[in-house]
């Protein structure tokens, strides 16, 4: 959403208002906005906007606020100040101050409700909690576990702004950096069940496989957790759900090495069961382990191999 050069965006022609909504109409991000409307209300007002424009083509951010707060403190009944609001607020996103973005998005949408900017404006509130949320590099080592709350939330902004507006111009990209949310949540989710198998922590690994297929059916239904979730299984003696797993990884991938290794896995996990039995000891899965106990990931989700 990039801003054409001064050149492009200020017209030469004798009106100065004119001018300016030739740029902003030539422009990728006011284009965005859709068609907007302003009458010759005065002097004072047209230059204001004018000069807070020609601030933000050229990249001068903090002079384009400057100017354009001006302009919104004025007269409410002057036609420019709605206008001018929402032109503030792009200046706040374009100098990277997400949070007073959107508070500015969020303000303009309060004053000026019905007009036909506020989708774009509902946009750019989902689109500055996107920016809010941590890069992929958030996800590297040491560090584990970390805050997923603006993801979580930048995921539900963008969510809301499909569901409200879904033939909105934006709603494609909308749907890409909700995308982009989801799979940050997943590679996360990945990287704590591996930080657990690396260190043999196998409750954890089941907690954490249980609440991945929980919340990424599409997507952590993998023939490598299956295979992991069963060792996992095993070593924590849960010996008859290690064998339903095996028997998962049959059905749901037949063709696999994995499937024709499952009969001989299956065999020797059984007679492990009916050696613990003589002893007295369980071989399944207590009811109130981990939080889907009683649902069976198995029977979650399609999976990438179904």
């Amino acid at each position: 959403m990039a801003l054409p050069s001064p050149a492009q965006a200020i017209s030469k022609r004798a009106n100065v208002l004119a001018g300016v909504l030739a740029w902003a109409a030539a422009s990728a991000l006011l284009a965005a906005c859709g068609p907007e409307v302003a009458q010759p209300i005065g002097s004072e007002a047209e230059a204001l906007y004018q000069e807070g424009m020609e601030h933000l083509a050229g990249g001068s951010i903090l002079e384009a606020e400057q100017e354009l707060q001006k302009l919104v403190k004025m007269p409410s009944y002057v036609q420019l100040t709605a206008l001018a609001r929402l032109r503030l607020a792009d200046a706040l996103y374009q100098s990277r101050k997400y949070d007073e973005a959107i508070e500015a998005y969020h303000g303009f949408v309060r004053r000026h409700e019905g007009n036909e900017n506020v989708p774009y404006a509902m946009f750019m509130i989902a689109k500055s909690h996107y920016e809010l949320a941590p890069s992929d590099l958030w996800i590297l080592p040491p560090v584990y576990e970390l805050d997923l709350s603006p993801v979580q939330h930048a995921r539900v902004e963008l969510e809301k702004f499909v569901r409200t507006y879904p033939r909105s111009r934006f709603a494609t990209e909308a749907l890409t950096l909700r995308d982009r949310c989801i799979n940050l949540q997943y590679a996360h989710a990945r990287y704590v069940v591996n930080f657990y198998a690396e260190r043999g922590k196998w409750i954890g690994v089941v907690y954490r496989l249980h609440l991945a297929m929980q919340a990424f059916p599409d997507r952590a239904h993998t023939l490598a957790h299956y295979e992991l979730l069963a060792k996992a299984y095993e070593k924590l003696f849960w010996r008859q759900r290690a064998v339903e797993m095996w028997q998962a990884v049959a059905q749901r991938w037949p063709q696999s090495p994995s499937a024709a290794q499952a009969p001989g896995e299956i065999q020797r996990i059984q007679a492990d069961i009916e050696a613990a039995a003589k002893v007295g000891t369980p071989g399944g899965m207590p009811a109130d382990a981990p939080p889907t106990a009683a649902i069976k990931p198995e029977t979650m989700g399609q999976g990438d191999g179904a």
